[in-house]
């Protein structure tokens, strides 16, 4: 890894504006009668990059404009180029894919406040998308938010790059059916569910030949499975030597407490308390997505709407997955925008 991945110049735009709700709306002088009331906001991670995406949120508006001028200042990369050019060959490194997302749901989000008003929200982002998250619960500003993604992205890099790990999904099987697979053998290492998506999919991850053995048997016992698109064993132990690492960086920046709640991977619960953000972000690089637990929480504090910052509904489609998902309406940037 060359050490100028590291280094992140400090942005010269001015963010100030960039603020969220009304009130930003009021001040920038845009208005609109429509609103999204009590509504969960989703944040997509890594996964599915395409050359091509976020065209919808490039050269649209100011605000939408002020994320990719950020994004780009920030990690010395030229971000509307990656995202429109690629190459995928480039899209789906880590260090690049991470932050290609990260911009195209975060400028989808600025965008779409301001045509609608946001009241009565909450967030949650699924792995990497747990940042772009944070920024939108009023977490992290604009500078912070892509600081902090290059780092994580260029420390996972880093960890995909000396060891050897690879991520299965694993489909019609609940977690712990899957934990029992798990532990009913001896591995040569590690070997983790990485996520734990809907009461029917899970990921598992680890060392490639122990986890490609077991999906192999998993395919034998009539299980689905698909190996995913990335080059890394995230969300298990192959990334313990960056952990601390990555919160040290994040101890020293100017993370706030959320305006806004926002439920946490590692919790499935929401969090409110600086030191906690920053440790469940650095131990969230070894421990399991509770994604399932997320989702059935938010739905028992009373919401069953849900706005998914992205083209497709993605994660909103795994909820078809849960025992009330016929009692769960979700909508994607595009039904709004």
């Amino acid at each position: 890894m060359q050490a100028h991945h590291l280094v992140l110049g400090r942005s010269n735009l001015n963010l100030v504006n960039l603020g969220r709700g009304k009130q930003s709306m009021q001040a920038s002088g845009l208005s609109s009668d429509r609103v999204i009331r009590n509504h969960v906001f989703l944040f997509q991670g890594q996964g599915m990059p395409a050359v091509g995406m976020g065209a919808e949120v490039r050269g649209v508006s100011p605000r939408s404009e002020a994320v990719w001028d950020c994004a780009s200042d920030i990690s010395g990369i030229d971000v509307r180029k990656l995202c429109q050019k690629g190459p995928m060959s480039r899209l789906t490194q880590t260090r690049y894919q991470q932050l290609a997302v990260t911009t195209v749901s975060v400028a989808m989000f600025e965008k779409l406040q301001e045509s609608v008003h946001i009241e009565n929200a909450v967030f949650a982002g699924h792995s990497a998308g747990e940042y772009a998250a944070l920024y939108a619960a009023g977490a992290f500003d604009l500078e912070t938010l892509f600081r902090s993604i290059v780092i994580r992205a260029t420390l996972m890099q880093e960890m995909a790059e000396n060891s050897d790990g690879a991520m299965y999904v694993i489909k019609s099987i609940d977690r712990a059916t899957l934990q029992r697979y798990i532990d009913a053998q001896t591995w040569h290492g590690p070997v983790q569910i990485a996520n734990d998506n809907s009461p029917s999919q899970q990921v598992l991850s680890g060392n490639t030949d122990d986890v490609r053995a077991l999906a192999t048997q998993l395919q034998r016992d009539g299980y689905g499975t698909l190996k995913l698109p990335v080059n890394g064993a995230w969300h298990s132990d192959l990334m313990m030597p960056v952990r601390i690492r990555l919160y040290e960086a994040l101890k020293v920046l100017p993370i706030q407490v959320p305006a806004r709640p926002i439920y946490m991977n590692l919790t499935a619960a929401p969090v409110d308390e600086v030191g906690q953000i920053v440790d469940n972000l650095s131990d969230h690089l070894t421990q399991t997505v509770r994604w399932r637990e997320t989702m059935e929480a938010v739905f028992r504090e009373g919401y069953s709407e849900f706005v998914e910052m992205s083209t497709r509904k993605v994660m909103g489609g795994m909820l078809a997955h849960y025992e009330m998902g016929d009692q769960m309406k979700v909508s994607c940037f595009p039904d709004w925008c």
